[in-house]
């Protein structure tokens, strides 16, 4: 038996089946139509769970565990680690982080190392089945590995370690490295599960993406945005070079179409503006949204039929002034639904949960949940919020965003990242 999700099911609840009258179509006709034992099965979906880098007292550049199904909040990394940057492996049971040593980050020395840290959950999902699973009746359980355990990746010794991305599939991570003795010696690496970090041979570029099919790279070269193949045996060339493009937000989850931002440098009318387009492997390009400030990010929903986009415009005046907000674009008809706006404010982050139901933002500037503005008072820690998306799952399922007050989840931080 199987059967399809019209979305993504709403994680941290729990589910049950049962078929209490099945019969078999096939033989329905017949006077005595086959019969099937009633059946009921329950099962539970993943945790809603997130993480981010804490700002005050012991979580201070520490990784945080929120766990909201179980209500529970656990430091994962040392106190003499200060957290850079992280991101979710895809079964949520482990992060890789970018950590360097507190003493040595506190004398102005960057040498960060990239780690394998454990959360302590156990999602138990299909992938974890093998390739026959549809002959495997009981699936092995699973031991979680207690969390804040820890590996080493990457070390820092001879290079150093920047920006890096790890692929949906959790098997292949790109980094940004430059020697220590030779900064001439700068670009990307590969560091596949199994195998030594080596140089990816292209040319130097700036930001960059792993694509969704695990085995392509999308890097920021020039003017433009090159596809570069990541397997070894590889000629190394692109496979496609995108040059009015100077920067990709994210591809939707079958690789079809991606969000990327246009810098408008060719029209002179326009040069102050960035533009947001959808453009898909055939070739088609839609503008979707044109700031006077900057986009700053963009993710599709799980469903791909929604985008959520964070952009500034300026404000009209004397002195130069940015003001971020939040929109949503149903991509069907290109219409833009705005969510929140804030104060003007240097740093600001979201995050779309798996199930499509919420956005985690943290910013400086604390959001209110009486207005969709931010409150004027600033704060020296950022404050994490969560935004509802839908009323109900009907607006889901029709792709139906509506305005909702953002929550306050009380916990003073930033970069706050879902787990898958």
């Amino acid at each position: 038996m199987a059967y399809t999700l019209k979305l993504p099911r709403p994680y941290g609840e729990r589910f049950s089946i049962q078929l209490s009258n099945a019969q078999d179509r096939f033989s329905a006709q017949r006077d005595q139509p086959g019969r099937f034992l009633p059946f009921q099965a329950d099962f539970a979906s993943r945790h809603r769970a997130f993480a981010y880098i804490g700002s005050e007292g012991d979580e201070a550049d520490r990784l945080v565990l929120v766990d909201l199904t179980q209500q529970s909040h656990t430091l994962l990394t040392p106190k003499d680690w200060v957290i850079l940057d992280f991101e979710p492996y895809p079964e949520g049971d482990r992060i890789l982080v970018s950590a360097t040593d507190r003493a040595t980050y506190g004398a102005g020395e960057l040498a960060p190392r990239l780690y394998s840290v454990s959360t302590g959950l156990t999602p138990n999902s299909p992938e974890e089945l093998g390739t026959a699973q549809s002959f495997r009746l009981w699936p092995r359980r699973q031991t979680a590995a207690a969390a804040g355990e820890y590996t080493l990746v990457l070390d820092s010794d001879q290079y150093q370690n920047l920006k890096f991305d790890l692929s949906a599939d959790g098997q292949t991570i790109v980094v940004q490295r430059v020697n220590r003795n030779n900064p001439a010696d700068f670009g990307p690496w590969v560091v596949a599960a199994g195998e030594p970090p080596r140089p990816l041979d292209t040319d130097p570029g700036g930001d960059f993406l792993i694509g969704p099919d695990n085995q392509s790279l999308l890097l920021l070269q020039g003017q433009g945005t090159a596809v570069i193949p990541l397997d070894e045996a590889s000629d190394d060339q692109p496979l496609d070079f995108l040059p009015q493009y100077g920067q990709v937000f994210d591809l939707t989850s079958d690789g079809t179409r991606a969000a990327m931002v246009n810098f408008n440098q060719d029209d002179p009318e326009q040069r102050f503006t960035e533009s947001l387009f959808l453009v898909t492997n055939q070739g088609d390009e839609t503008e979707l949204l044109q700031v006077t400030g900057s986009v700053l990010a963009a993710q599709f929903d799980p469903t791909n039929r929604l985008l959520y986009c964070l952009a500034t415009q300026v404000i009209p005046g004397e002195q130069y002034v940015e003001q971020p907000f939040l929109a949503a674009i149903q991509l069907d008809s290109g219409e833009a639904t705005d969510l929140l706006t804030f104060a003007p404010q240097p740093d600001i982050h979201m995050s779309l949960s798996p199930d499509g139901l919420a956005l985690l933002v943290d910013l400086a500037l604390p959001a209110t949940a009486k207005s969709t503005t931010v409150a004027p008072e600033r704060t020296e820690a950022g404050q994490i919020w969560l935004l509802p998306l839908f009323n109900n799952r009907q607006e889901q399922l029709q792709a139906q965003v509506v305005q909702l007050a953002p929550e306050s989840l009380q916990v003073s931080g930033r970069l706050a990242k879902w787990l898958p």
